[in-house]
Order: C-alpha cells, then structure tokens, then sequence
C-alpha cells in the first residue's frame, strides 16, 4: 500500500463519517460502485484518475485535496506576516443584473478565507435564480436591510441586519433581499483547498455569462 493511497482513502472515509453517509449513498453520489469505494477506503487499490474525477465531483472535493498527501511529520508553524486592507468594501468587484460582489484583500492569493461584502438586490426567486454549492463552508453576516436564505435542506430563513448563519457550502444555498432598494451582506467562505477564491469567481462569472443569454438588466 503506497502512501497516497492510504492518505486518499483516510480522507475519503473521514468524510463520509461526517456527513453520516452510507457506502451506497457515496456510490449514488459518484457512480462508483459501493465494493470499489470499500477497497479504496481500506486501501487496497489504488484509484486511477477517471476515480478520481468522479470522487471529486461526486463529494464536492478539489481534485488537490485528493492528491497531495498531508506531511507525514508535523512541522514547525511558518510565520509569513500576511495583512491586507480594505477600506470601505472596496475590492475586486464582479456585478450580476440582481447582485454585486466584492472580493475583499484580494491583494492576498491563497487564502483559506474569503471575505465577500455583497449587495442583494433581487426581491423575487426568479431574480434570485437556481441555488448554488461549492466546496466548504460559509458564515454570512447581515450588514443592512432583510434578506431571505434559501437552503437545500431546510425551510428559507429571514434574517435581519446583525444576525448571522454559519453553513456547510457544499448544501445548495442562495440570499433574496427583502428590502428595496437593497440589502448588503458579509460572507467570509473557508475552505482547505487554496484556489477558493477563483472557483467562486468562476461561479459567479458563470452565472454572469447565463446571465447574459437570458436578456437586460431589468430596471
């Protein structure tokens, strides 16, 4: 048993503990059969890459997680002295017809924590558009105004300024204001992998995209 093997199906049984999911639900979830997922959890195989993919896609994992292989040996913590700051929720900013994003400290790559400051201006379900996931979690802070959280898993939530919801990102998720003409929201995502951030601007630059084919801006 090679070393990343072992490592891949220590990570593959751990989160399936967690989740309290059963052999048959992860193979449900990645269409790989349930005596497959055994052998690699006990690492007796070693998966090739198309496994590899559809565990991936399947468990809401990056592929890198799934790859590199934690230190074997804990090593000394690495000082680096990182700061970054943003005035007035200025940052790289990316707008939709019904939101507008800012990506704060975006001057720092590789972070584990990505703070959003978005304004919510859509009022409708429609506006709001299909419930999206991603990888890790989330906390969200009301800053101004009322909004309405969408989750997959639970009834939808009204939220007023200074409350707050911690979530897991991978359960599809969306925010609808319930004040005209916005309402303003912070919500810092955290995740082990270190391209976070891009795979949420490339969420959102999807949604711009589709955006796009369904017609302007309403006003």
């Amino acid at each position: 048993m090679n070393k990343q093997t072992k490592d891949l199906g220590k990570l593959l049984k751990e989160r399936r503990a967690y989740h309290g999911w059963t052999l048959a639900e992860v193979s449900s979830m990645t269409g790989i059969a349930t005596s497959t997922l055994s052998k690699i959890e006990n690492g007796h195989i070693s998966p090739n890459f198309d496994t590899i993919l559809k565990l991936s896609h399947g468990l809401g994992v990056e592929i890198g997680d799934l790859l590199n292989s934690p230190p074997s040996e804990p090593t000394p913590p690495l000082v680096v002295a990182r700061r970054s700051i943003s005035r007035n929720f200025e940052g790289q900013r990316l707008d939709r017809q019904h939101y507008s994003y800012s990506y704060l400290s975006a001057d720092v790559a590789h972070k584990r924590i990505i703070p959003i400051y978005i304004e919510v201006q859509a009022m409708t379900p429609e506006e709001m558009g299909p419930l999206t996931a991603h990888v890790g979690e989330e906390f969200m802070l009301v800053l101004s105004g009322k909004v309405r959280l969408y989750s997959e898993y639970y009834e939808p939530m009204d939220l007023e300024q200074g409350d707050s919801v911690y979530l897991d990102s991978t359960m599809k998720h969306g925010y609808m204001s319930l004040q005209e003409p916005t309402s303003s929201i912070l919500v810092c995502c955290s995740s082990a992998t270190p391209n976070l951030a891009q795979t949420l601007r490339e969420i959102i630059k999807d949604q711009i995209i589709q955006e796009s084919h369904s017609g302007p801006k309403a006003d």
